[in-house]
């Protein structure tokens, strides 16, 4: 954790590419065992700029997409090499997206249409290479991968490069980025050909094509069936539900579908899920409920349903707290009211609060009058 701190603790100010000096991290000094370059302090204070004007909006045209336009599609280099490279999933991985580009700084879009990974040059809208795998249960295998990241890669760095983008941008993880080796003597060009190749995702670098790092963290994706619950397409919802995508599995955020379905303006994709079977109860990585959801977002009429459907009122979530605390602490007062008036607890305590004290602290008056 100390390492972490020390690296990424400070903000920088920003300066001219010439100003910048990167320094080394030796091997003893972090966790993976290697000597580093410290890319961080350009990677996070460079800005991606672009006078064509396609490819500016090119690169942050991705979010209103779920990644269906470039399935099918393959690279124009048809290079293919063996990979064996394995990921950690949550049971299984379902078609969706991966990583969406949101800034200039992102320079891969990643998708999964089921059988291949799908990597898109952001600023070209261009699949460059594709990545065909297989699955079973909690694993994903890349077997094989046509095209090139960069030109006229080894095939030790197409693998490197792959596996980087899925920790760094998919995951979201910090790992090492693998550097062509020419530049190990010359950090302001391997700084320049990192912001290129992996923007502002590249913040360690390392020189050895051999480094493939492993997540211990699960690969997920913003699965078709989340994307459809929270646009409200409900002939989706049913459709991806009939190929089989499990109505509880968690997207990249964490999320379960039942939590997605907050962001749709009606309730008829919560219906539809809970009408489908979704356990109204699912838990998020870090244990919240969609109950707990409803009351964080003030969504009274989406509380009323999940209160109808089993939602339970009194769980807590990883830290110990409950739907009441996030209420209370909030000010949300007709969301207290109807937790209070379907038997929430106000005497459950977690890390030293109870709905009351929350109450308190944050200076919600006529809260405290309600729960005392």
């Amino acid at each position: 954790m100390s390492f972490f701190k020390n690296i990424f603790g400070k903000k920088e100010e920003p300066k001219s590419s010439d100003q910048i000096e990167l320094p080394w991290i030796p091997e003893t000094e972090n966790p993976w065992g290697h000597t580093l370059l410290d890319l961080r302090p350009f990677s996070q204070t460079m800005i991606s700029t672009s006078e064509n004007k396609e490819m500016a909006i090119n690169a942050i045209s991705y979010n209103a997409e779920n990644g269906t336009s470039f399935f099918g599609q393959k690279p124009a280099n048809k290079k293919k090499i063996s990979a064996n490279i394995s990921f950690k999933t949550d049971k299984t991985l379902y078609p969706g997206v991966l990583f969406t580009p949101n800034t200039m700084e992102h320079k891969w879009a990643v998708y999964f249409d089921g059988e291949f990974l799908i990597f898109i040059r952001s600023w070209l809208r261009e699949v460059l290479v594709v990545a065909k795998t297989t699955q079973k249960e909690n694993e994903l295998t890349v077997e094989t991968i046509t095209g090139e990241f960069t030109p006229d890669e080894s095939p030790e760095f197409t693998k490197a490069i792959l596996n980087f983008i899925l920790i760094s941008h998919s995951i979201g993880e910090i790992v090492p980025a693998l550097l062509p080796v020419e530049f190990q003597n010359n950090t302001k060009s391997a700084s320049h050909w990192a912001f290129s190749t992996y923007g502002n995702m590249a913040q360690l670098g390392v020189f050895d094509d051999q480094f493939l790092p492993v997540s211990n963290s699960p690969l997920r994706s913003h699965s078709l069936l989340h994307i459809a619950v929270a646009q409200g397409e409900i002939k989706e919802i049913e459709n991806e539900f009939k190929k089989g995508v499990s109505l509880n599995a968690l997207a990249g955020d964490g999320l379960a579908p039942l939590h997605w379905s907050m962001a749709a303006e009606g309730i008829e994709s919560m219906t539809k899920l809970l009408e489908l079977g979704a356990d109204p109860n699912s838990r998020t990585y870090e244990g919240a409920t969609p109950i707990m959801n409803a009351v964080q977002s003030n969504k009274t009429e989406k509380l009323n349903l999940l209160l109808k459907s089993g939602g339970l009122i009194n769980l807590q979530d990883n830290r110990g707290f409950t739907a009441l605390h996030r209420a209370c602490e909030m000010g949300h007062i007709d969301v207290v009211k109807m937790l209070l008036e379907n038997g929430a607890d106000k005497s459950i305590s977690a890390e030293g609060h109870t709905a009351l004290s929350l109450a308190i602290m944050t200076k919600q008056n006529k809260i405290v009058e309600l729960l005392n």
